[in-house]
């Protein structure tokens, strides 16, 4: 079994109530762990019941505040980076592209295409779909493909035969 690792905490109870208003909801559990560990709570089974979290999360906050103490127990850093990588002018020309109706893109394979092939970036299938999306609301569709050779005098008869059948 692991050694017990009992940590000395620097703040007083005081300061730690204060904290813990003052603090976001998702953080409070945290300054709850250091508080039943001025109490002289050590063990992580016990110290998981009182504050209501996993094993892992305490074993990782105690190190945590081992390591760097409040500040780096109190830094909350979730969340993903969804910057683009794009200067405001290459998404101006992108907007551009997307925008006219005959050189527009059919596909976001063809949209990573033009983009590498533009800028001289290597972005990737997924990143590129999801950057249209997320700055252009884009969805690439496209209309079904018509055959070459059709009659043109045959499908206006058969649109001007359909339209008048309907008896409702």
């Amino acid at each position: 079994m692991a050694k017990l690792l009992k940590l000395e905490v620097k703040e007083s109870k005081e300061e730690l109530r204060q904290l813990y208003k003052k603090s976001a909801y998702h953080l409070r559990p945290r300054i709850k762990m250091l508080q039943w560990i001025l109490k002289s709570v050590h063990s992580i089974d016990d110290l998981k019941n009182h504050v209501g979290v996993s094993r892992n999360s305490i074993a990782v906050w105690k190190r945590t505040y081992r390591d760097g103490g409040l500040t780096k127990l109190m830094a909350f850093n979730a969340g993903g980076d969804y910057r683009s990588g794009f200067s405001d002018a290459e998404k101006e020309k992108i907007a551009q592209k997307l925008a006219e109706p005959k050189q527009a893109f059919t596909s976001y394979k063809q949209a990573q295409d033009w983009i590498n092939e533009t800028f001289g970036v290597d972005k990737q299938y997924h990143a590129v779909n999801k950057f249209l999306k997320r700055n252009f609301g884009v969805k690439l569709k496209v209309g079904r493909k018509s055959h070459i050779k059709k009659d043109e005098e045959a499908v206006a008869f058969f649109k001007n035969a359909v339209g008048k059948d309907k008896t409702h």
